[in-house]
C-alpha cells in the first residue's frame, strides 16, 4: 500500500524536471501562467524584430535583399502595398509591431501575477468556477480545445473576409510577377476533393504537401 502510493505520487514519479507540462499537473493557475508568459514572449519576439526590421528597412531594395523575415508576411496581407506589389509606406508596419508590443506587455502582467500572486489553482480563485479544469475531466478538458479551435477558426474566417470583402492579399500567382487583388467568392474553391487532395499527399513528397497550392482561390477556400 505504502510503495504504491509513493510511486503514484508526482515527486516519486518518473517524471523528470525537463518534462514541460507534467510539473503543473496539479497547478492550473502556474500552468495559466506559465503559458500567458511563453505567449507574452512571442509576441514580444514578433513586435521588436518587426520594429527593427522597419527601422533598418530601404523602401527601393526588396524585402528579400534586406534579410526581413516578418515584414513580407504583413506585405501579404496588403498593408500599404502599391502597383506591382511595391511597398509604399512603412507606416502601418510600424503600427502593427507597436501593437504587437502593447499587447506583450499586459499578457505578461497576466503571466506573473498568475505566476507570483494568484492561487496555485483555478478552482481556489475568484473565477474559479468559470477557469478551472481538472485533466480527469474529458468535457471540461475538450472544451478547451474547443476554444482554441474556435479561435483558430475566427482567425481563418478574418483571412476569408479580407480576401473576399475588404482590401484583398497580395496574391504571387497573378500576372505581372505577383499583385494584390480581391478574390472573386465565384472563383472561390470549396470543392471538398479540390481542398483535400492537398492534404492527401504524402509531406515529404514531390508534390509538396500543402505547400503544392498553386493558387490563391485554393488558399483562400481552404482557410474558410
Amino acid at each position: 500500500m505504502i510503495s504504491a502510493l509513493t510511486h503514484r505520487s508526482l515527486i516519486r514519479s518518473r517524471y523528470s524536471w525537463w518534462s514541460g507540462n507534467s510539473r503543473f499537473l496539479y497547478l492550473s493557475g502556474k500552468f495559466l501562467g506559465a503559458h500567458l508568459a511563453h505567449a507574452s514572449l512571442i509576441i514580444l519576439w514578433s513586435g521588436a524584430i518587426t520594429l527593427f526590421e522597419v527601422s533598418h528597412s530601404i523602401l527601393e531594395r526588396p524585402m528579400y535583399e534586406q534579410g526581413c523575415i516578418l515584414l513580407p508576411h504583413i506585405a501579404s496581407l496588403a498593408f500599404s502595398i502599391g502597383p506591382k506589389g511595391e511597398v509604399t509606406s512603412l507606416y502601418s508596419y510600424s503600427v502593427i509591431s507597436i501593437l504587437h508590443v502593447i499587447s506583450s506587455s499586459i499578457i505578461a502582467l497576466g503571466g506573473l501575477y498568475h505566476t507570483l500572486l494568484s492561487s496555485d489553482r483555478l478552482e481556489e480563485s475568484t473565477y474559479g468556477l468559470l477557469l478551472h479544469y481538472n485533466w480527469q475531466d474529458r468535457f471540461r478538458i475538450t472544451a478547451i480545445l474547443g476554444a482554441h479551435l474556435l479561435v483558430l477558426g475566427v482567425a481563418s474566417l478574418i483571412l476569408f473576409i479580407k480576401a473576399i470583402y475588404l482590401s484583398g492579399i497580395y496574391d504571387t500567382w497573378s500576372s505581372g510577377g505577383g499583385d494584390v487583388r480581391s478574390i472573386k467568392k465565384s472563383d472561390l474553391s470549396l470543392n471538398p476533393y479540390v481542398l483535400a487532395r492537398y492534404l492527401a499527399r504524402p509531406p515529404f513528397s514531390s508534390s509538396g504537401w500543402i505547400l503544392s497550392v498553386n493558387n490563391i482561390e485554393d488558399l483562400v477556400g481552404g482557410h474558410y
